[in-house]
């Protein structure tokens, strides 16, 4: 049993060495995982492969030496949150195993329920490279099995595993201090489970709680689909599936499956368990234990309204014996921590914008977005890049303003203009998390 569990354990340690470090450069805002946003969460797979029995009737450790047995295997699942998930398992098999003359035949019915952990979520917050996703299962079910034991010549009868086995010319004795458990069988009965001990006509199933435990790996092909591998080590709680009853240990057999994940819902969203942890995800919950709170609110509602309300010059000045003087736009755009959306605040400074590029047509502006000092660069910079794509879109679809007037500027969290990492207040970061629009000299 020791065996079969180092096995796991190492099939666990080569499968991760897969893994990778999360790259945050290249992610997009689908990718990473945000509370109150919808995700896919349902799954079915399909999966074929091999069954190894761990019964007293083998001549085998790990693995068969011939007639091996294969069984599909279909699983629906639920997925909560990135990294657990929850699944109804149906299996089938056949079953073969031999030892010595004697040999036992059957075939089960396996249903389970399954608490799936995702390890690389729980360990580095993503898939793996962002294809692979490394799992461990663990669950209880019911096996309903029908099986029987034989000699060469026909069905065995309990007086048959008693006494001793001929195998050729020599006796193999039953090892004493080993169960002999066939007290509810007559002498003339057949050992079997699941038909009539008489006629051997096929009667209502042998029902057994089965524990099972394993490991996976799927691959990400698309948003729909997933190819995978697992091993499953499945340990019922009686020693009966081979109806060999003189064991010390449970009977057990181990499943493993090649299989394919069909992820269920709208195209356009990642399943949950292919998206990532949101590294800031702790700010909101520091946020709101923090004394600075109402203040940063109060910052925030007066740098809203100075964006909203004191822009622009819309019109030119004449000024008595010069020629006009049409006024540099200089117009900052304000966001949530982590955000590239538009608010409502946000939107009326656009439209300032708007206004003065429709009467000044000739002029074009640069859009510089910027970031707070929190994340890594490069995160930073495609933040700050979508950014400054929002306050573009805005001003090419809604304003009919030509988008080779504009040109973007992404610099991240560099040129704060703000250094909070040298300041206590956290009141200040919002003034480094906004977009400046100027205009570029020609």
């Amino acid at each position: 049993m020791n065996k079969r569990f180092l096995l796991l354990l190492l099939a666990i340690s080569a499968i991760s060495k897969i893994g990778a470090q999360i790259n945050f450069e290249n992610l997009t805002e689908e990718q990473i995982y945000r509370k109150g946003n919808k995700y896919n969460v349902w799954s079915i797979t399909a999966g074929y492969g091999p069954v190894i029995y761990y019964v007293d009737v083998v001549d085998y450790t790990f693995f068969p030496k011939e007639e091996w047995r294969f069984g599909p295997s279909l699983n629906v699942a639920r997925q909560f949150g990135r990294s657990w998930a929850i699944d109804a398992n149906f299996m089938m098999a056949n079953m073969y195993g031999q030892k010595y003359s004697r040999y036992f035949e059957g075939d089960f019915l396996d249903f389970s329920i399954n608490g799936t952990a995702y390890l690389n979520q729980l360990i580095i917050g993503g898939p793996m490279r962002d294809k692979w996703n490394l799992y461990f299962k663990f669950g209880f079910g019911v096996n309903f099995f029908r099986s029987m034991q034989k000699w060469q010549d026909g069905v065995s009868k309990p007086w048959e595993a008693h006494d001793p086995i001929w195998c050729g010319i020599i006796f193999f004795d039953v090892p004493s201090g080993y169960i002999h458990n066939y007290s509810d069988w007559n002498y003339d009965d057949y050992l079997v489970m699941g038909y009539n001990r008489q006629t051997l006509k096929k009667e209502k199933r042998q029902a057994e709680l089965v524990l099972p435990i394993g490991v996976g790996v799927k691959y990400r092909v698309n948003k729909s689909f997933d190819l995978g591998f697992d091993i499953s080590y499945r340990s019922l709680r009686a020693d009966n599936l081979d109806v060999d009853m003189t064991g010390a240990d449970n009977d057990a057999y181990m499943y493993t499956s090649l299989n394919l994940t069909y992820k269920i819902g709208k195209k356009d969203k990642r399943h949950a368990s292919w998206t990532y942890k949101d590294f800031n995800i702790d700010y909101s919950k520091k946020r709101g234990k923090d004394p600075m709170t109402e203040k940063l609110d109060s910052l925030y509602q007066q740098l809203a309204h100075l964006a909203a309300n004191n822009m622009v010059i819309n019109d030119t000045i004449l000024i008595p014996g010069r020629t006009d003087i049409k006024p540099a736009l200089n117009v900052s755009v304000f966001f949530d921590f982590d955000k590239s959306t538009i608010t409502e605040a946000s939107h009326r400074a656009i439209i300032n914008i708007a206004n003065y590029m429709t009467s000044n047509p000739d002029v074009k502006v640069g859009i510089r977005g910027f970031c707070d000092e929190r994340g890594n660069v490069e995160y930073n910079i495609k933040l700050s890049e979508r950014r400054c794509a929002a306050v573009k879109d805005v001003l090419v679809n809604e304003y009919g303003i030509s988008p080779e007037r504009l040109t973007i500027h992404p610099y991240g969290k560099s040129n704060l203009l703000s250094d909070t990492s040298r300041k206590p207040s956290r009141g200040e970061h919002l003034v480094n998390r906004r977009v400046d629009v100027f205009t570029e000299e020609n």
